[in-house]
Order: structure tokens, then C-alpha cells, then sequence
């Protein structure tokens, strides 16, 4: 049984009696002085209803007072671990060495295919499942939360590194649940901070990383609380510095064989001069709702390079699609722009959609306001997701990269076909074509035989640190010579 279900029970079991035995005292004293007190009891009608009012009484209070408790309950209603407050309770009363947690990357395509009672069925299999693979094997004492609908949350009185080990056997064995193919991911924490909030956002922040740079993230140790919160305050006093560190990725012209794009690579700087990569510091800026102040940072950032560097340079670079669809930021964004003078088809703002959002006409009509301006746009990861076809189907984007996955590998195939009808596609749209991931001249020649644009990787050029792009880019040199 869980945890959560016997805690439930002896709350039961402890409120019945707190209310339940005054009652009975109360009964027996009323009883005593209304029928004992006089030398013969005689068991009138009068007498029977009276008792038996009064045991009615005492039980329905009992049975007001349990119902009332369950509304109140510790549990999750669908699953019977705890939800998310009582779990908090139980970590600030007893922490546990470990904090883990299990999220169901998968589950509204779930809930659209088998309906929410066979998701809901699922999601109660899960956590028994994770009670006792996980929590009864780790020999220590733990429990399990809900956080939301797809999220889970494992106290565990145990060492990181033996919950890590059930965890990664657990998400190999638990592949499908009753038949239904899941999609599990999980990361794990030390906690040794006083917070436990903070330590649970934390773990999030570590399931975001493994979301969007998963195929990038090798085998590290388990993250540890303190050093992530020292981490945190670290991302947030260099955002407050202003302190990005930018380097430069050359993107080949294969007509003119010129590097005359450049994108931007986008890092933070410590106050110890530390590097910070954006899988560490994107999700602690979102979490902080930081987003658009670093991207109002990157785009002054961009125009300050854009100014020293020759005029026939063009920069791409990253900005959040939700700092997008915003009113304010574009007004903040426009008035950079038109104070720095530069010409706005320099710049070249890269999106990159996993999936179509609500109310896409209004966010088009916030992208057609950077096109007004004749900033260039490009959809990055093309052909990643669904949402490509759709993005580029309704929006006039000027440029596409291709997803590694169809430049890796350019042997005759199926991949080999979609990439060619995506630059035949593309070049009847009037759209540049951009293919990542070059290593090779013979993958050069033969991305410029199927018509591709621009190549980017190691064949087209090294990754340039900021100073040595602007001197190599300076307008000035010529002069000098």
C-alpha cells in the first residue's frame, strides 16, 4: 500500500476518535444524568427517542466530520499519492536525503488517443508501479506526489546515486503501461537545501534541459540543490551584469563561397568568468520570468557587434517566441533598432517551433511586424515537427535550416527524398535553404548538387569568438592595408 494511502487512513482514524469520543463521553454523562440518576429506569418511548436522537447524533457529527476531512484530503484523487501541498508538508516534517522526478512527456497524446479515464488509469498504475520498483527497493523509508497532471515527485530517504539506478531501470522496464506505449523522463536531485520548493523547481528546470537539449546532455553526476541554487543566483546577477558571452558559427554561401552569415552562440559569464551554457540558464530565466529582458539583452548585444563589423555581415540569432507574440517587446525592440541605425536585413531572427500554439494568426501578425521593418526571419529545425509545415504553410519566413537529422546522413534514402522536396519546395517559395551539421567537402558538394543555399559546420568555418569575428569582419581593415 502507499504511503500516502496509510497516512490518509490513520488521519481517518485520528480525526473519528478526536471527535468521536468527546461525543461518546458526552452521551454517556447526559445518559447518566437524564435515566441514572433516577432508582428505576423505566424505557418509555419518551426515554428510547431521546437516546436514540442522541446516538444519532453522535454518529452523523462523526461521519459530517469525515467527509469534511476527505475534502480536505492529503491524496491526489486520480492516482492516491499525495498532492502537491501535502507532499510538502510531509518533506518540511521529514526530508529525505533525495528528491526525483517522473514526468509523462507524452500524456495529452494519451489523453487524445485512449481518453482521460484510460490516461487516468495509466497515471494510477504508474505511481503503484513507481512505489514498488522504486520506493520499496531503495530499502529507505519515501513517498510519492503529484504535481500536475503529467509530474511526479519521489521523497526518498536514500543516496542519489542508488535512486538514480532504480529510476533509469525503472523508465527501461515501464516502456508501455497496460498496453499504451509511455514516454518517461526523469531527473534526480540532493536535497540539502532548507526550501523545498525551490529544490522542486529545480528538478523541473533539469527536466526542461532534458527535453530541449536531451540529445545534447552526456552522463553526468546528480545534481545537487545547494550547488544548483548557487548556480540560479549566478544566471540571474550576470543577466543583471549584462554579462553574455557571444561567439560566432559561420553559415557558407555555396554561390559566392563567402561566410556573409554568421549565428550567434549564445553563453553567460559568471562573476568567477565561468561559462555558463544555455541548457543550464534558459530554464532558470524562464522560471524567473526573465525571458524578455534577456532577450531585449541579446538584441542590444547583436546591434553593438552589428556596428563594428562590415555592413554586408549578416547575424542570426535566437529570440523566444513568447517575448514574440508581446506588444511592449517589439515597441523595445524597434526603438533599438532604429537607434542603432543599423539596416534591419542584417538581422536575421531564428524560430524554433516544436509545435503550433493558440491563436497563431495573432502571432503571424507579430512576426509581419518585424517583416515591415525588413528584418529577415528564418524558421530553424525545419522538418523536427508537424508545426514546420504549418509555420511556413501560413508565414513568408526568408529562410529555413534543416533538422541535422536530414543533413548527417545525405546516402540515397527516404531522408535524402524529403530533403530534396524541401529545397524544391523552398526554392518556389522564394526561400533560402540552410543545411547544418557539414563536416565534409564531399557533403558540401553534394548539398550545393541538390540546390542548398548555405551549409554551416565545420566545412563551412571554425566557431569564432567575438573578438576575433570582429576582427576579422572589421571595415576598417581594408583601409589599414
Amino acid at each position: 500500500m502507499l504511503q500516502s494511502l496509510k497516512a490518509e487512513r490513520a488521519r481517518h482514524v485520528k480525526l473519528a476518535l478526536r471527535i468521536g469520543l468527546p461525543l461518546l463521553i458526552f452521551v454517556l454523562l447526559l445518559s447518566y444524568g437524564v435515566f441514572f440518576q433516577q432508582r428505576h429506569l423505566s424505557l418509555t418511548p419518551e426515554t428510547i427517542v431521546i437516546f436514540g436522537g442522541m446516538v444519532f447524533a453522535m454518529v452523523y457529527l462523526i461521519y459530517f466530520a469525515l467527509e469534511l476531512s476527505r475534502k480536505e484530503t492529503l491524496l491526489d484523487q486520480v492516482t492516491g499519492g499525495y498532492h502537491y501541498h501535502s507532499f510538502l508538508d510531509q518533506i518540511r516534517k521529514n526530508p529525505p536525503r533525495t528528491l526525483a522526478a517522473v514526468q509523462v512527456r507524452n500524456l495529452s497524446v494519451i489523453n487524445e488517443a485512449y481518453g482521460v479515464r484510460k490516461a487516468d488509469d495509466l497515471l494510477k498504475t504508474l505511481v503503484h508501479a513507481l512505489d514498488r520498483e522504486v520506493i520499496k527497493n531503495a530499502g529507505k523509508w519515501g513517498w510519492i506526489g503529484r504535481r500536475n497532471g503529467a509530474e511526479f515527485l519521489l521523497a526518498i530517504d536514500e543516496e542519489p546515486e542508488a535512486v538514480e539506478k532504480l529510476l533509469e531501470r525503472f523508465v527501461s522496464a515501464y516502456a508501455t503501461l497496460e498496453n499504451v506505449e509511455v514516454d518517461l523522463a526523469f531527473a534526480v536531485i540532493r536535497n540539502n537545501i532548507d526550501d523545498p520548493e525551490k529544490a522542486i523547481e529545480q528538478l523541473r528546470d533539469l527536466l526542461v534541459q532534458q527535453s530541449r537539449f536531451g540529445s545534447m546532455i552526456t552522463e553526468a553526476p546528480v545534481s545537487d540543490a545547494q550547488k544548483l541554487s548557487e548556480a540560479e543566483r549566478s544566471v540571474i546577477d550576470a543577466l543583471k551584469r549584462r554579462d553574455l558571452s557571444l561567439s560566432f558559427r559561420a553559415l557558407k554561401n555555396l554561390h559566392s563561397n563567402r561566410n556573409d552569415i554568421y549565428e550567434i552562440v549564445v553563453k553567460m559569464t559568471g562573476a568567477d568568468g565561468s561559462i555558463i551554457a544555455p541548457r543550464d540558464f534558459l530554464p532558470i530565466i524562464n522560471r524567473h520570468n526573465l525571458g524578455e529582458q534577456y532577450d531585449l539583452l541579446i538584441v542590444d548585444r547583436v546591434l553593438e557587434v552589428m556596428r563594428l563589423v562590415d555592413d554586408s555581415v549578416s547575424l542570426s540569432f535566437n529570440l523566444s517566441p513568447f517575448s514574440l507574440r508581446r506588444r511592449e517587446f517589439l515597441e523595445a525592440f524597434e526603438e533599438r533598432l532604429k537607434a542603432s541605425h543599423v539596416r534591419p536585413s542584417r538581422l536575421i531572427v531564428e524560430l524554433y517551433e516544436r509545435r503550433s500554439h493558440h491563436r497563431l494568426e495573432e502571432y503571424f501578425k507579430r512576426l509581419k511586424v518585424l517583416k515591415r521593418w525588413g528584418v529577415r526571419l528564418c524558421l530553424d529545425n525545419f522538418g523536427s515537427s508537424n508545426a514546420s509545415m504549418e509555420y511556413i504553410r501560413y508565414f513568408p519566413f526568408d529562410m529555413i535550416q534543416f533538422d541535422r537529422e536530414y543533413t548527417l546522413d545525405l546516402e540515397e534514402g527516404k531522408s535524402l527524398s524529403i530533403l530534396r522536396s524541401f529545397i524544391s519546395m523552398a526554392r518556389e517559395m522564394h526561400i533560402l535553404t540552410a543545411a547544418k551539421w557539414v563536416d565534409s567537402p564531399d557533403k558540401v558538394e553534394r548539398l550545393r548538387e541538390l540546390g542548398v543555399d548555405y551549409i554551416q559546420g565545420f566545412a563551412a568555418g571554425k566557431l569564432l569568438k567575438e573578438e576575433e569575428f570582429i576582427s576579422l569582419h572589421n571595415p576598417l581593415k581594408e583601409r589599414k592595408r
